[in-house]
């Protein structure tokens, strides 16, 4: 990957047995990003993409408030959740959305009514 590339797997308290939470470490600034599912500590199986102004926040309310059935069921399930980043200082959202958009081709995001990476 991209040295300007970081990948870490992200934990919410309220969403994992050992109640450990490593959100707060996230920078706050703009990015766009990936939540990728983990094979062999590498991001596999994309299951969003997205672009925002403030990393942190936009992660916690993924967690917090995911969105359909299926990503809930990801986000909030037994998956370890890698995070993949790229931040963006000082980009305008028209920046942060075409890169967005070249991620999307890349890595081709899917979420089933299960949480799983439809095959």
């Amino acid at each position: 990957m991209d040295d300007k590339i970081v990948q870490l797997e992200v934990f919410h308290k309220d969403y994992n047995l050992d109640k450990k939470d490593n959100l707060d470490t996230l920078p706050e600034g703009e990015a766009v990003f990936g939540i990728f599912a983990i094979i062999h500590e590498k991001p596999v199986h994309c299951r969003y993409i997205g672009q925002t102004a403030t990393l942190r926040k936009t992660i916690r309310d993924l967690f917090e408030h995911p969105g359909d059935e299926g990503f809930a069921k990801f986000m909030q399930g037994p998956w370890i959740q890698m995070l993949v980043y790229e931040l963006m200082p000082g980009s305008s959202e028209e920046d942060r959305k075409k890169a967005a958009d070249e991620w999307t081709k890349k890595h081709t995001p899917k979420c089933d009514e299960k949480g799983e990476y439809p095959r």
